[in-house]
């Protein structure tokens, strides 16, 4: 009889451990929405297209450019002169017509080259923050996900748990009514009920604040009524030290870099600038009104420009202050990748220790559960002693499922920190 008690009862922890419990769309789902409709995803793009407008814009400075200008007079008298034989001269007609068109070219301007560099690194820096924010965001969605996984498997544990207190109520009122128990356990029972009454509303509204947070990051709409199981086979990750070796090529670092490189340029750029500037001009003239010269006409030639004064030496000290705060900005983007893979990759460490720990308490507090229970329907301990057990066995159902939660986060944390998208190849290059 002893061990088909003892079969009975691990059957029935079996059972309750391999339970589905709600939860809901893969985590992909809210990923790819994140790095999509996210607004921090939206505003790095939108300074993605910025910075290559900026570029753009650069490089047409220090190409060849085109100027136009046309012009319309009405003179209320006209004027010319007659000259014999080669008939009359107008001077000022009635109706004036002017028109000219100019060609600018650049032929030395090395500070307009140097920014043209300085502006494409800055492109490339929004564009590897692009990706850097993009990580971000997934990092954020991840989190929320499973903490809303989380949230959905403590309600579902609450429940069961208010479910047995009820199932206490019965019995201590059953042991009442025949004589076998005082007043007192009924009221501790109903007390108990209403306990388990408010952490299940508790886990509720946890559940409603993680799904608002999780919508508002990735802008999907959560769906609880699937169901999928979380767990972890508690594998041991790769080495620390495999991890920190992408540290330099991170987005985030490598934006840094390139951030730093555009403020060289840019500090090369204004020291340049003492420099003088060359470049030729064409420009062709018609008018209505040539006097004594020609309808068309044009004009050649070479301008150099060249200007200094404080101001320019207090400019290149500025933008070598910028340079040196881009470099502090790189140094920190690269000492907080490695502490973010640092605290991951322990995290993870800590994380399947815990899991552990937490599943193996989970059993045995529901093994004591269910003895209690047995043995307070036998009357050989007191409801104290039940209501102790049935205590322990729900917080270590809640230990084990922020244990598993936390575990897989970590995990999914570790290799966002190291630059790895929870999506495909393909699905990430897909993200517009």
């Amino acid at each position: 009889m002893q061990r088909i008690g003892s079969e009975f009862v691990i059957a029935v922890l079996v059972f309750l451990y391999s339970l589905p419990s709600p939860a809901l769309q893969p985590v992909e789902a809210f990923v790819q929405g994140a790095r999509r409709r996210n607004p921090d995803a939206l505003e790095a793009k939108a300074n993605l297209a910025q910075g290559e407008a900026q570029a753009q814009s650069a490089l047409g400075r220090v190409l060849p450019g085109i100027s136009a200008r046309g012009s319309y007079t009405r003179n209320q008298y006209s004027s010319g002169i007659d000259l014999g034989a080669p008939g009359r001269v107008t001077v000022v007609p009635s109706d004036q017509w002017d028109g000219t068109a100019s060609v600018r070219v650049p032929l030395v301007d090395l500070s307009g080259l140097r920014r043209v560099s300085a502006a494409k690194a800055a492109a490339q820096a929004a564009s590897l923050e692009l990706d850097a924010t993009r990580l971000q965001v997934e990092s954020e969605a991840v989190q929320d996900y499973y903490q809303l996984v989380a949230n959905v498997f403590l309600v579902e544990a609450s429940a069961e748990a208010l479910s047995v207190s009820r199932e206490g109520l019965r019995l201590a009122q059953a042991r009442y009514q025949v004589g076998a128990a005082a007043g007192l356990e009924v009221d501790r029972a109903r007390a108990d009920v209403e306990q388990q009454v408010q952490q299940l509303a508790a886990a509720e509204l946890q559940v409603a604040l993680a799904a608002r947070a999780l919508q508002s990051v990735s802008s999907v709409e959560p769906d609880l009524s699937s169901v999928m199981p979380l767990s972890d086979d508690l594998h041991a990750e790769p080495n620390l030290e495999e991890f920190q070796a992408v540290v330099a090529k991170l987005p985030a670092v490598a934006a840094a870099q390139a951030n730093t490189s555009a403020a060289e340029k840019q500090l090369d750029a204004q020291r340049f600038t003492i420099a003088p500037t060359i470049a030729g001009v064409f420009t062709e003239r018609g008018t209505t009104a040539p006097g004594f010269g020609r309808d068309w006409s044009w004009q050649a030639g070479v301008t150099a420009s060249w200007s200094f004064d404080l101001t320019t030496i207090g400019d290149i000290r500025s933008q070598g202050a910028v340079l040196d705060a881009a470099r502090a900005r790189e140094l920190r983007a690269v000492l907080a990748a490695r502490d973010s893979i640092h605290r991951e990759w322990n995290t993870v460490v800590a994380g399947i220790a815990r899991s552990r720990s937490a599943r193996a308490g989970l059993e045995a507090a529901r093994h004591a559960a269910v003895q209690a229970r047995e043995r307070y329907r036998a009357g050989t301990i007191t409801q104290l002693d039940l209501l102790q057990a049935q205590r322990d066995a729900f917080n270590a159902e809640a230990s084990r499922i922020q244990a598993d939660a936390d575990l897989v986060n970590a995990r999914a944390q570790l290799r966002l920190s190291s630059g790895r998208s929870l999506l495909s190849e393909d699905a990430a290059k897909g993200t517009p």
